[in-house]
């Protein structure tokens, strides 16, 4: 094994299968629960229908709702109203959190 030689020209494919496997999905890069503690924070009123939230974070539903879930569990954001017309609120402590997040 000492003395293997890669073929000329091998590299290149090599880094490119490299660089496919690196490669993270827009939605996968942004998707973190302090993204939508960001999103929420830029609103006027801090808060959201369930629904636009989902959208402007652009997350896939099952990780959107985890994340909603451990975003409420840990204080961060509150959720008020009927099934189809839930508001998602930034929390006092979820806006220390963005705050805190953001770079001095």
């Amino acid at each position: 094994m000492g003395d293997f030689k890669p073929n000329p020209g091998s590299f290149l494919p090599l880094l490119e299968m490299q660089r496919k496997r690196s490669f993270v999905p827009a939605e996968a890069a942004s998707a973190s629960p302090l993204a939508i503690l960001e999103i929420l924070n830029c609103q006027k009123h801090a808060a959201l229908p369930l629904f636009d939230l989902q959208t402007r974070t652009n997350m896939a539903p099952a990780r959107y709702g985890e994340f909603l879930k451990s975003l409420r569990d840990a204080g961060y954001i509150q959720i008020d109203g009927d099934a189809a017309d839930q508001i998602v609120h930034l929390t006092t402590q979820g806006s220390e959190v963005v705050r805190l997040a953001r770079p001095a």
